[in-house]
Order: C-alpha cells, then structure tokens, then sequence
C-alpha cells in the first residue's frame, strides 16, 4: 500500500526541528545537503509484442519480455529532463514499468498518472510511462528539488521495415512511357521515356519528400533518343541520341533544362558515370579499315580515351545501372558496378550481367558472380542503405516485384532479402474499401512490365528527409518507399 508522501514528509522534517532546538551546544551539529538530482536511471524487463508462427506455418503474435536494462538514458541536469534517445522497439509496453534510480540524499517521489498528489517512489513500483512522469528529490534539509521529466520514448515503426505509399494524381504529360529510365538530379526525379507521339522527358521536384506533378522537358530535344542511356554525372544529365551505332552525347542542364550535344564521338552504349574520379564510361564504335569495333572508352577532363584494355562485352539496348564506391582500406581507390539484363538465350542466360571496374587497374571485367542474380526481366539496380538492391520483372519461378535481392560485396554474391525490405503484395479489404493498398506484381502487370526507379540521397542538413525510393510506372503514378530508421530524426 503507498503512502501519500507530503503529510509523512511533514512530521519528519517538524520532529528533526524539535530535535535539534533541545540539544546541548556540546553536542555536534548535523547539517544536512541541499542537493536534489536524480543522477541515474535505467529500466528492468518489459513486455513486448511479438509476431511468430504457430504450428501451421501461420504468422501467430505473442508476447514476450524485453531486458532493457542496456538501455542509455540522457539526464539533461539543466533543463531537469530525461530520455532515451534510442527509442525502444516497437510493441513494448509502458504502462507497467519497473524502474532503477540513483539521486542525491533524501527521498524520491513522483506524480503518478492521474494523481494529483505526490507518492514515495520505490525501486518496486511499477509506473505508467505512456505520459511524461514527473519526479523529484526532496533533500533531508528540507529542499523540495526541481521536478525532473521522464519520458520513455518508443518506436511508432519497425526501424528496419520499408513503407511505402502510392501517388496516382501524377501523371505524365505524354501519357503512358515505355522503355523507361529514370535518375535523380538537383531534388528532381528525371523519367526519359517513349511513346507513339516519340521521345519524351519528364521531371517531378522531389525535394520536399512529396512529388510535384510532372513538367516536360521541353528545351531542344532530339530526336531518336535512347532513353535507356540517361545517367546523372557530375551534376547534370548525359544521353545519348541517334541512330544504332552513330549516336551523339547530350548534356541536359538539371538547373536550366537546357540540352546540347558533348563532343563530336559517335557511341553505342553509355554505361555511366564516377564522380569521385570525375569519370564517364561509354562505348564507342570505332571503324578502322572498314571494320566496326566498339570498345570501352572513359570520359576525363573533356577527352574520350580508349581504355588500355578494352573491353567489348557490353550488350547493346539495354539499360545500364551503375554504383561507385569509395575502398574502405584506400580513399583513392574506387569500384565502378555496372549492371544489365542478359539478352542472350533464356535457356542458358539465367544471371543478369554484372561488370566491374577498380580504379587501381583502369579496366572493366565481367564479375563471376558466386551466388548469381537471377536475370529479371527489366531489371533495376539501386544503391541504398549502403547496400546493392537489384528487383524487377518475373524469371521462370520468380514473380515480378517479389522481393529484393542484396549485394554487400560489389555484386559478387547476390542473396534474396526475406526480412523487412520488401514490396507489398496487399489485396483490398472488403470491410475497409477505402483503405489504401499497394500490390507491386499487380502494378507491375497493368503497366506491362513499364517502370524506372531513382534514388533521393539523404538530405544532410540535420533533417529526416530524403532516403527515399521512387518507383515510376507507365502513366507517370509513383510509389515511394523508404527504410523507416532512415527517416527518424536525429537526436545525437
């Protein structure tokens, strides 16, 4: 049973009084501290929901318990508050919580849910934390301390489970676009796509985390475009246009929108870009005594340079993904990915293709995967998280948009993600049928297979924006996915 706190507190301090004032001046006087901190706090076991599989194979929720002992509370001594930065998972319960507590001398007490009077606290007490909790420190001189505010923070989302949600007002200009290619530049989610009425190119503002509608390009566009060939570098956009093994390199402006041709080379495949090593990569077709020879070329400082080991492996209208990233054992060593839908024979062919290429050397290399990428139809590479993500259409057994596939390796082993990242197969609900659901092999097959995907990076200006995948399909609608952690807002 609890004991109200001020009235007891009362006769203690009142009898010490009377204590003190019929002592003899030959005895010692005690004098007691003044302080009032809470120096300490921690929590015990917690319950928590979880979801498991019951003897069925069904998933099956229960519940479980959770040391959080581990952890860290700040105590902020100047503004009187206390927190956990890091949020407890999802699914914990706070409303019965056991807590450990350190203060200066004297007694503890808080203001429980409810009340309005204050209650001992002891390390038994089990309090409700789905509101703030204030405590405080009364000294034993007779200091009331200032009110310390608790409050337990606790995730709203799964950190490491995707969300999406679907846009369907934006629509393209153009209409439906097939042999799609999208890329981000400058807040701005560029689509270069083609229809009856030719080759169109399309860009929605991003930067706010919410698609603008869709505005055409409409600055001098050739045509004859190869919209697969559309790559963000060095912060522009670089295409190519023309005729099979005769197109001309393009630069649009992501400031201006402006469009003019780079160069006077002819090439057949543009396969991306390196900005850390200022890098373009295409492949152009050289004819010498008659004969055609497309080989590798790199793009520096305003001159195409044959690659000192061509390489003439790249295939030919497909579109090209590509990812640079930095060595971790040597800033000045960089490796390009480069990756591709295998057009040769299905039969044989079931690994898309994947080239790489180290800076150190200076060449590309058709990578020998050791657990190879299926070869989707109309597949994707993205780089997120940190990770390669590759997705797309179906291939033998595997339906289109079932699921992700992970490289952590520069695209030497590539693993099926069976946890968290994923596309939503939802079906509508009969009991709810305004309720918003996303279906992506659905999406998939109305489109006919028509899609791009870009990447929004994260905003580095101390926000939660940006992370973002933007999936774009036929008509110009959006999906919008992002890993919920890399939407919290920072708090160290």
């Amino acid at each position: 049973m609890k004991i109200k706190f001020l009235p007891l507190l009362a006769v203690f301090f009142a009898a010490t009084s009377i204590m003190t004032s019929c002592l003899d001046n030959d005895v010692e006087q005690i004098t007691y501290t003044s302080e009032t901190s809470i120096t300490g706090f921690s929590l015990g076991t917690l319950n928590i929901n979880r979801m498991g599989k019951d003897k069925n194979g069904l998933d099956s929720p229960y519940v479980d318990t959770l040391d959080c002992s581990n952890y860290p509370f700040t105590i902020d001594q100047i503004n009187r508050t206390i927190t956990n930065k890091d949020s407890l998972p999802v699914g914990t319960y706070i409303d019965k919580v056991i807590t450990s507590i350190t203060y200066d001398a004297g007694m503890l007490a808080y203001k429980p849910k409810g009340s309005e009077r204050d209650t001992i606290w002891t390390s038994t007490d089990s309090i409700d934390f789905t509101d703030p909790v204030e405590f405080k420190v009364y000294a034993y001189s007779g200091v009331e301390g200032k009110p310390y505010t608790i409050t337990i923070n606790v995730h709203k989302q799964e950190p490491d489970t995707i969300s999406w949600k679907k846009f369907d007002t934006q629509l393209f200009n153009a209409g439906n676009l097939s042999e799609q290619k999208a890329v981000y530049a400058n807040g701005k989610v560029y689509v270069f796509g083609k229809n009856g009425n030719g080759t169109h190119i399309e860009y929605s503002d991003v930067s706010n985390d919410n698609p603008s509608p869709w505005a055409p390009v409409t600055d001098k566009i050739p045509s004859n475009i190869d919209t697969y060939s559309a790559t963000a570098w060095a912060g522009n956009i670089y295409f190519l246009a023309g005729g099979t093994n005769d197109k001309q390199l393009y630069k649009l402006s992501v400031t201006t929108d402006e469009i003019e041709p780079v160069g006077t080379e002819t090439f057949e495949v543009l396969i991306g870009g390196n900005d850390t090593k200022e890098e373009l990569y295409a492949v152009i077709n050289k004819i010498s005594n008659g004969v055609s020879n497309s080989v590798s070329h790199t793009y520096k400082n305003g001159v195409w340079t044959e690659d000192a080991n061509s390489f003439t492996l790249f295939p030919v209208g497909k579109p090209f993904f590509s990812n640079t990233t930095t060595a971790s054992y040597n800033s000045d060593i960089t490796t390009t990915i480069a990756l591709c839908n295998n057009p040769g024979t299905p039969a044989n062919d079931t690994a898309a293709l994947v080239f790489n290429r180290i800076s150190s050397d200076n060449k590309w290399e058709e990578r020998m995967q050791n657990l190879p990428l299926p070869n989707l139809e109309n597949i994707t590479m993205i780089y997120y998280d940190g990770k390669l993500y590759a997705f797309g259409g179906g291939y033998k057994e595997i339906k289109p948009f079932s699921q992700f596939y992970c490289s952590t390796d520069n695209g030497l082993c590539w693993r099926p993600v069976t946890e968290c990242m994923a596309f939503p197969a939802e079906v509508p609900d009969t009991e709810n049928p305004n309720r918003e659901y996303i279906n992506f092999p659905d999406l998939y097959d109305t489109h006919h297979g028509n899609y791009s995907c870009a990447v929004t990076p994260k905003l580095e200006n101390g926000t939660s924006r940006g992370n973002f995948i933007w999936i774009v399909w036929e008509d110009g609608s959006i999906c919008r996915g992002r890993i919920n952690r890399l939407g919290f807002t920072p708090k160290w």
